[in-house]
């Protein structure tokens, strides 16, 4: 009579073997991320009147990071009392400053006149690292821009979503009908 399957031999000595392989001791190495590099967010004037703009300063800086430096860091403006965004800004580099391999500075002006009134949170981020950094700053006299700005903001964002609609909606008909034909 024939069996069939694997010989009991060599099904024992694949046993042993897997057995042996679990039981010694092998180096395991771990990954840890390396540190985040430091921003530090500076601002001209912690509370805005009148019609003064606001000069938003970030000096990023890493000592044992590997991050590589950042062309530019995102400032995301949050009203306080709502959480809800307010405005997006972009801080360049600042040519003025001395740039290091190890320290960057980015400089850039926030107009009053689109900012609401209330208080409201400043978020520099780093877009390389993930770095953050925030400054509070009150904003007593709201500006006169702001719901022209807001309004433009909003109309944006509809039309970049019924032109993402229509985009997918057209790419999908174009699949259809060359599956067709």
């Amino acid at each position: 009579m024939m069996s069939y399957g694997m010989p009991r031999r060599i099904g024992l000595f694949l046993l042993a073997a897997l057995s042996a392989l679990l039981v010694m001791p092998c180096p395991v190495f771990g990954a840890t991320p390396p540190p985040l590099p430091s921003l530090l967010l500076s601002l001209s004037n912690d509370t805005l009147a009148g019609d003064e703009d606001l000069v938003v300063s970030a000096a990023w800086s890493r000592d044992a990071s590997f991050y590589r430096p950042p062309q530019r860091v995102d400032l995301l403006v949050y009203s306080v009392s709502s959480g809800s965004l307010v405005a997006g800004y972009t801080l360049f580099e600042d040519d003025s400053a001395a740039a290091g391999d190890t320290v960057r500075h980015f400089r850039g002006t926030v107009p009053s006149a689109e900012l609401p009134e209330g208080r409201l949170l400043l978020v520099a981020l780093d877009p390389v690292s993930g770095a953050v950094a925030r400054a509070p700053v009150d904003v007593i006299v709201p500006g006169p821009d702001y719901p022209g700005v807001q309004a433009e903001r909003y109309v944006n964002t509809v039309f970049l979503t019924a032109a993402a609609i229509l985009l997918a909606a057209l790419g999908t008909a174009l699949v259809l009908m060359l599956r067709r034909s």
